[in-house]
């Protein structure tokens, strides 16, 4: 059986955190980011963001993921559209890069797959002093615990936490949080354009977008994302 990563991966869907794409060029636009930044993009997938960061500022981009099939659909989108964009195959639990390497740090819908302790604590250490953290990650309001188990089931998460867990979790990382929203998986549907699936794929996972688009539809006041910006 395929895993949630593995559909996203063969599917190759760009911008399936929550909020898409939009919320990420949103976000973008009140950093202040230029040739001068250097920026690392956390779990980059089919690197969307890492490409479209480097092509709209100019930045220094470094990007990392872990799924052989993400890190080759990157591997073609940095080619094909030739940015500079360096990539590697690694963990967020350990990164291969030195201390205080990087200005800004963003992960989008990753941190929940990971040991987070482990990721934080590798974030911080490569960010720069008065670094940038952006997060876009899965967040959930009043879910039973039966709920959330049957969610991370699903997904693969390795944990699902509240806002306040995630206020939390944060500020015992040694990171202070200049914003931090949460929403609904609902508002995101309503305010995003909606994913194309390109079918015919096969039975399996078809039936995985299925059950994801029922558990939106079930959960979608509940569960959702929260958006965050810290620094070290």
């Amino acid at each position: 059986m395929i895993s949630y990563l593995d559909w996203l991966a063969e599917m190759g869907i760009d911008g399936a955190h929550p909020g898409g794409f939009e919320l990420t060029k949103y976000i973008l636009r009140k950093l202040y980011i230029d040739r001068s930044s250097s920026v690392l993009d956390v779990g980059c997938g089919t690197g969307q963001t890492a490409a479209y960061i480097a092509e709209q500022y100019g930045a220094k981009v470094t990007a990392i993921d872990l799924h052989p099939t993400m890190i080759a659909k990157a591997k073609q989108r940095f080619a094909a559209t030739a940015v500079p964009v360096r990539l590697h195959r690694a963990s967020v639990e350990a990164l291969p890069f030195p201390d205080k390497t990087f200005d800004l740090a963003l992960s989008e819908s990753v941190l929940a797959f990971v040991s987070l302790p482990k990721a934080l604590t590798e974030i911080r250490r490569v960010l720069k002093k008065g670094g940038t953290f952006i997060g876009i990650e899965a967040c959930h309001e009043r879910l039973s615990v039966a709920e959330q188990q049957r969610i991370t089931a699903f997904y693969g998460f390795r944990q699902l936490m509240t806002t306040s867990e995630w206020k939390r979790t944060l500020e015992q990382s040694g990171f202070r949080c200049r914003h931090f929203s949460y929403a609904t998986a609902a508002d995101a549907s309503s305010q995003g354009a909606p994913v194309i699936i390109a079918f015919p794929a096969t039975p399996e996972m078809e039936q995985m977008w299925k059950t994801h688009q029922q558990l939106t539809a079930q959960f979608g006041d509940r569960l959702g994302y929260c958006v965050f910006w810290c620094e070290t």
